[in-house]
């Protein structure tokens, strides 16, 4: 019974990987749309109808102030990370599924390594949110582990 409920765990961990991957693309591809539109202006078009309500806000104008000294690079690069690693999670999530053998260390090297960069901007930011993202990774990282070390005992 302990067996299958790991099991379960695991393929719905990769399942919302290969999710959360997919949205990850989309939202990547969604920014490369607006590319040629300085952030700024992007900015001011999602919020729009909260500028009409208080158009001094003071969270938008420190937002807005710091994204009007950023160029549209900044834009390609956002957008390049998130579809680069959409498409990392949804590859390495397949091939766990389908217990691939070479996708289990390369995607302890690679959760690893964002957990710890996670771990990195937390000590920054104290967001809750990214704590959450931390632990949640932390327990697909366990259960990648243990999905792997039972497959070198079969």
């Amino acid at each position: 019974m302990q067996k299958l409920s790991e099991e379960k765990l695991f393929r719905i961990g990769m399942w919302w990987r290969i999710g959360y991957g997919i949205l990850r693309v989309v939202f990547g591809l969604a920014i490369l749309k607006v590319v040629g539109m300085p952030l700024v202006e992007v900015l001011n078009s999602l919020m729009s109808h909260e500028l009409v309500e208080d158009p001094n806000d003071l969270l938008f104008s420190l937002v807005s102030h710091i994204l009007s000294g950023h160029s549209l690079y900044v834009s390609y690069f956002i957008s390049f990370y998130f579809i680069f690693w959409g498409v990392v999670d949804v590859v390495l999530s397949y091939n766990l599924i389908k217990h691939r053998l070479w996708a289990f260390p390369v995607s302890f090297i690679l959760v690893g390594l964002f957990i710890l960069y996670e771990g990195i901007r937390f000590t920054h930011t104290h967001s809750l949110v990214l704590l959450c993202v931390m632990l949640l990774d932390t327990i697909i990282l366990c259960l990648i582990w243990r999905e792997h070390k039972k497959l070198k005992i079969s």
